[in-house]
């Protein structure tokens, strides 16, 4: 968080990347159960947020970015109803305005609106009049969204029960990483509809690695949404396969409900040419680290 000239505080909300994501139950109100170990990038969105001028009106956002039009249309944007959902929570803070530099697919798996609202509730838990209890500002997160609590942490957790229960990964893995997309988006609750409707049951899954392991065997655990994702999105196999296609590579996987597919890579020269490789095909694509 940096502070802006007129007072704004400037903000960064990283791409989350699951690296694995196993579907381990689900529980009787249908919410599934996972398994996952999640990242967050250096790519992402960018924030401004700053007391509105007028002390006495309504809180505002200012939408700007190349996936901007894709949540113009929104009833309510989530960094709105994360401020609003933290007052009626009891916190204290006065009107505020947003500017959000979109830069993060939507309906892509990376959690871009999760992350937005986590960097809007660590602004507000900084800066609020009253502030909230941190179990208080936990439970509120989990309202937003499944993915806003491992987004409120922002660091490499291990991802258990619904996303709720979190276990930092100390030392974190760190990688080069290519994250491409069709050109889709994918609704979460569709592809776990999807799942649901592909399998009979929940087959027991391994443990996943140690925390400590290397990314690549991490990656290879798997991602079980795959298989509905591209039920509904048949061209994830062919970026999946775009990438694996790439000088380099070293492992190939969806992250989350996708629809973005990533492939680690040794090194940043050998992951910009292949980011720029699927962008020369059309692609969208970002070379970034994690």
């Amino acid at each position: 968080m940096t502070l802006e000239a007129g007072g704004s505080e400037r903000m960064t909300a990283p791409a989350k990347l699951n690296l694995c994501l196993r579907i381990t139950g689900r529980r009787a109100d249908g919410y599934h159960l996972l398994d996952s170990v999640v990242v967050f990038t250096a790519f992402g969105d960018n924030l401004a947020i700053q007391p509105a001028e007028n002390a006495s009106g309504a809180d505002s956002i200012d939408i700007t970015g190349p996936f901007a039009r894709a949540i113009a249309g929104e009833p309510e944007n989530i960094c709105l109803r994360a401020i609003r959902t933290y007052r009626e929570a009891g916190g204290v803070i006065g009107p505020l305005s947003v500017r959000l530099e979109k830069h993060i697919p939507v309906g892509a798996g990376l959690g871009g609106g999760s992350s937005d609202a986590a960097a809007i509730l660590r602004y507000l838990d900084q800066n609020a009049t009253t502030r909230l209890m941190p179990d208080t500002l936990g439970a509120l997160a989990l309202e937003i969204g499944a993915d806003v609590p491992v987004c409120l942490a922002g660091t490499a957790q291990r991802m258990t029960g619904i996303g709720e229960q979190l276990r930092p990964i100390d030392p974190a893995p760190h990688g080069h990483v290519v994250l491409a997309r069709p050109d889709a988006s994918l609704s979460t609750i569709a592809v776990f509809r999807k799942f649901a409707g592909l399998r009979v049951g929940v087959n027991p899954v391994p443990d996943l690695p140690p925390p400590s392991s290397d990314p690549r065997q991490i990656v290879h655990c798997g991602n079980d949404l795959t298989a509905a994702a591209m039920n509904l999105c048949p061209e994830i196999s062919d970026v999946m396969g775009e990438l694996a296609r790439c000088d380099g590579v070293e492992a190939v996987q969806m992250s989350g409900s996708g629809s973005v597919c990533f492939a680690l890579f040794p090194d940043p020269a050998l992951a910009n040419a292949g980011a720029a490789r699927l962008i020369r095909q059309g692609q969208w694509a970002v070379a970034t680290t994690f």
